[in-house]
């Protein structure tokens, strides 16, 4: 798709002038500054609504410098996952089109021109550190068409460096953007492993379009450490999802959402950590009805590719939301889809129906069980009691996400779950930690002084 265009209520869509295509590129022999003023005077003549200053260019050119020979082959992925960005991102009554080969024009329809240039410049900002695992602020700019002082349309080149710094001196009442730490400094020890993942100004995020996500630690019980982390939806994200009726069209876009963005997330954590030496298992969560739908699937492969081939070892799907009775063909084809991006494909149950064989013969490697902390405790201990022992008996292993106390811990490991998670394993944190070494004693008293910090034993 090289368009996408909301009409508001006074029709701020800027009309074609010399029936170019939105898309075409520039002339033979013209520099895309020079085409993009053309362009830009052309909207700004033909759109009363458009002001100087509410049109700017943004530009893949670096993103495809660092993938260099790679560029070839992802090139349209990556113009997919930009697009999905802006759709995210932008308001309905902005336009933005693909311009020439590597470039996109964004036309906001209400944002001033200082607002409008740290949404582009955060745009790329999110591109980069996903596709590259980093993003050097000085290098991200943005261009704006203003207006000269002869009534000609001259260009404005922001870098995001530079609007990060002026937006620490925000008025009152305007979003707040925390800035990197300063070149050459040191980062704050807490600090030291933590990626920078900046937010988009606050006037574009919402619970819908931008959930949040977190990274749990996994007990393994046979080797006594804690060397992988699963992916898992903040409290505020997982409420609002809830309360969304379960065959609302609305809360299939959303979870489909909190699986494109925890991929996102999930990569680019890992991609920066990889190359600063840190290594670890990690699991995303993918839900069924965003491989079911051909179109949610296809967008959501398409990201997969993006993954770097070196992570692929350390990385496994978990399949939520298997319904009751999915036939054998429809979750092999699932399970053969993921493959090619990850070392193993596993699924988590709320319950504890599933059919195991099929489970099995299909390719899932391990299955695990999702306990409610609302439950009494009796019926927790008989759910893990009945259900780790099933997928060994069709070669798959058992995990329980959720143990809460010492009981259900010894009742998990008695009943044979492989890896374990949940408050008494680790608290949910942005990032993910080294690896650790650890005795179940030790993990008890850990916990313990995670929520009695005023206890001796520490």
């Amino acid at each position: 798709m090289f368009m996408h265009q909301s009409s508001g209520p006074d029709g701020t869509i800027p009309e074609q002038d010399d029936g170019a295509m939105p898309s075409s590129p520039p002339a033979h022999g013209q520099s895309i500054d020079e085409s993009f003023k053309e362009r830009a005077r052309q909207i700004l003549a033909h759109s009363q609504t458009v002001t100087a200053g509410s049109v700017h260019l943004i530009g893949l050119d670096e993103i495809r410098q660092e993938l260099g020979d790679r560029w070839g082959s992802v090139n349209e992925r990556v113009h997919v996952y930009t697009e999905r960005m802006l759709k995210k991102v932008l308001s309905p009554r902005d336009v933005w089109f693909r311009y020439g080969e590597n470039h996109y024009i964004i036309v906001f329809a209400q944002a001033d021109r200082r607002s409008a240039q740290l949404t582009c410049s955060k745009v790329m900002e999110s591109l980069h550190q996903a596709l590259l695992g980093h993003a050097d602020t000085r290098r991200i700019t943005v261009k704006t068409a203003v207006v000269d002082v002869g009534g000609g349309v001259a260009l404005d080149t922001a870098r995001l460096a530079d609007l990060l710094k002026d937006a620490v001196h925000t008025p009152e009442g305007t979003a707040a953007v925390s800035l990197p730490p300063a070149d050459g400094g040191p980062a704050p020890t807490a600090e030291a492993r933590r990626p920078h993942r900046p937010e988009m100004p606050a006037d574009t995020v919402t619970p819908q379009s931008r959930p949040k996500v977190l990274f749990r630690p996994v007990f393994d019980v046979k080797h006594k450490v804690v060397s992988t982390y699963c992916c898992r939806t903040d409290a505020d994200t997982a409420r609002y999802l809830n309360l969304m009726d379960a065959f609302d069209p609305e809360r299939e876009e959303a979870v489909f959402d909190l699986d494109m963005e925890t991929l996102s997330l999930a990569v680019s954590t890992y991609n920066e950590l990889y190359a600063n030496k840190f290594r670890y298992a990690q699991t995303i969560p993918v839900h069924f009805g965003t491989l079911a739908s051909s179109r949610r699937r296809r967008e959501y492969i398409q990201a997969c590719r993006m993954i770097p081939r070196v992570l692929m070892p350390f990385l496994a799907f978990e399949l939520d939301g298997l319904p009751a009775g999915v036939p054998y063909g429809r979750l092999a084809e699932i399970v053969a889809m993921l493959r090619p991006f990850a070392r193993a494909a596993m699924a988590i149950l709320h319950e504890d129906a599933g059919d195991l064989s099929v489970y099995a013969t299909a390719g899932i490697k391990g299955v695990g069980l999702r306990l409610d902390g609302r439950e009494d405790e009796p019926h927790i201990l008989e759910r893990l009691q009945t259900f780790c022992p099933g997928p060994r008996k069709f070669g798959m292993f058992a995990y329980v996400d959720g143990v809460r106390n010492p009981v259900e811990l010894e009742v998990a490991e008695a009943a044979s779950a492989a890896y374990l998670s949940g408050p008494i394993i680790g608290e949910d944190s942005e990032v993910p930690e080294h690896m650790k070494r650890c005795t179940e004693r030790q993990l008890l008293q850990r916990s313990r002084r995670r929520h009695h910090p005023e206890t001796p034993w520490g």
